[in-house]
């Protein structure tokens, strides 16, 4: 592959080191998977490679399984300066003469059939249709996978090689996406409910979800303050019902399911897209989970809830951590009323911090250690009722948490998540961010010298404290720190007695 690039596209830092992996990997392999969260970029990624594949003399394709993503890519390719041809149906751009094709993946499925390129670039890679699979398998032409949630078993089976492009927390960071606080509610009660394929069947989650959109509206009204929302329910009949209680309350909110016509879907977006529409939330059941983006959108309401489907659940959480600079957006909100955040928490934690490693093989895994087995579980917080991993007092309003974890469950009423913290495992990035913050803000106050926070922070982790522990507002000190702070006084002092 050539380092040139079309004039108009310059990649980011982060996607650089992206291309020369994927140019080391071909050298070993045909099939590789490139895992890279929301708003890493991965159409400008597909856009930058199949112009260098064009420019080389060779054809190109990029798949994607859903007609709104061909157009979406379509519109991209047209922005930087990449001719092509889409292979969609009846499509007004097909041109099966041009080198890069923008192609779905249920039209070269049939009797269109697959084009003939040097290296296809798959969307959405994680869903893996009977003819995409014999497809890659044939390993005939270059294949890249794109997703941002490779969980699908067997995937090994398809793809040679993995690449971490970046993490979401790597990409929070750095200011690509927004951080985002869960706020938990009441929850449909799941116990014993009817499964089917591994997950809760939709009659048994629509049948316990229906009872709590009372609490849906009412989380909104109280949290989401009128800002633009993606809510997910668990039926058509259940979106249909969350929209009648949204609109009994003057909140203008469309539906996004097979009930509506492709123009009403298409003028339902178009119009939600604007900055000032009137339009405060789309209702679905899955089809915006995948390629969805609306920067502006702040508030996420979770009302299907998901028995195994993390991948599900993190395509849901990525609908609404895009940057929006014009709005000023710096962060998230997410409602949930499903219990999937507390579900998945700590799959969800792992997985934004580091990433993956290996794909799965679809053989059967041993079961590790109990002493691997270390997962941080979520507590809610029963003031202020945020959600979040273990820390000695909420974030949000400072409430101390007993020693022993405490996990509070109040219906209708929002809560915040917390954990227990263990003197025998090492702190969390949360606990050092909070830590540091309760010192700042006792150094703001008694007029400390400058530094004499960080010192105190070396004294009680053992080293100092990273731009990452820094970055949290002060906030008003625990007893638990004040206690911490006067056992060093005294330790102190005792010290110079002696000497």
């Amino acid at each position: 592959m050539s380092n040139e690039t079309p004039e108009q596209l310059e990649l980011r830092p982060l996607q650089v080191p992206v291309v020369a992996a994927a140019q080391d990997a071909f050298r070993r392999a045909k099939n590789i998977l490139i895992q890279a969260p929301c708003g890493f970029g991965k159409t400008e990624l597909a856009t930058y490679l199949l112009a260098i594949t064009k420019k080389k003399g060779n054809r190109g394709a990029f798949i994607m399984d859903r007609i709104a993503l061909v157009d979406q890519a379509s519109r991209r390719f047209k922005k930087y300066g990449l001719a092509h041809g889409v292979t969609q149906g009846q499509h007004d751009d097909y041109d099966p003469l041009e080198a890069i094709q923008v192609c779905s993946l249920q039209t070269i499925s049939g009797k269109r059939g697959w084009p003939e390129v040097k290296l296809q670039i798959i969307d959405e890679c994680h869903v893996l249709s009977e003819k995409l699979k014999a497809r890659l398998a044939k390993r005939e032409c270059y294949s890249i996978g794109l997703t941002a949630t490779p969980f699908t078993k067997g995937l090994a089976n398809y793809f040679d090689v993995v690449i971490n492009a970046a993490t979401t927390n790597q990409l929070i960071r750095e200011g690509w996406l927004v951080p985002y606080r869960v706020w938990a509610a009441s929850e449909p009660d799941m116990t014993g409910a009817k499964v089917v394929a591994g997950e809760w069947s939709e009659k048994e989650a629509e049948s316990r979800a229906m009872p709590i959109i009372g609490d849906v509206v009412a989380g909104y009204m109280e949290r989401g303050q009128g800002k633009k929302f993606i809510a997910f329910a668990s039926s058509v009949a259940h979106a249909e019902e969350m929209q009648r209680q949204f609109l009994a309350e003057g909140v203008v909110c469309n539906l996004v399911t097979y009930r509506q016509t492709d123009d009403e879907k298409d003028a339902a977006t178009e119009e939600f897209r604007k900055p000032d529409s009137y339009i405060r939330g789309l209702i679905s059941i899955e089809s915006l989970t995948r390629g969805f983006d609306v920067p502006d959108v702040e508030v996420l309401i979770l009302a299907r809830p998901l028995r195994k489907a993390l991948a599900v659940h993190i395509q849901m959480l990525g609908r609404v951590l895009r940057c929006s600079k014009d709005t000023g957006k710096t962060e998230a909100i997410v409602l949930d009323h499903s219990g999937n955040c507390m579900r998945f928490w700590s799959q969800v934690e792992d997985f934004f911090e580091n990433g993956i490693d290996e794909l799965d093989d679809g053989k059967p895994k041993e079961a590790k250690p109990a002493a691997e087995k270390k997962e941080i579980q979520p507590v809610k917080c029963p003031t202020c009722f945020q959600v979040h991993s273990p820390l000695p007092a909420c974030p949000s309003c400072g409430y101390v948490y007993s020693t022993s974890k405490e996990i509070l469950r109040v219906a209708g009423t929002l809560q915040e998540v917390k954990g227990a913290k263990s003197n025998k495992v090492a702190p969390t990035a949360e606990q050092r961010a909070s830590f540091y913050a309760q010192l700042h803000y006792i150094a703001l106050e008694k007029a400390w010298k400058p530094g004499a926070a960080a010192w105190k922070f070396r004294e009680k982790f053992g080293d100092w404290p990273t731009v990452h522990d820094k970055a949290m507002p002060a906030i008003e000190p625990t007893q638990e720190v004040l206690n911490w702070l006067l056992s060093r006084r005294i330790a102190g002092n005792a010290k110079a007695k002696k000497s």
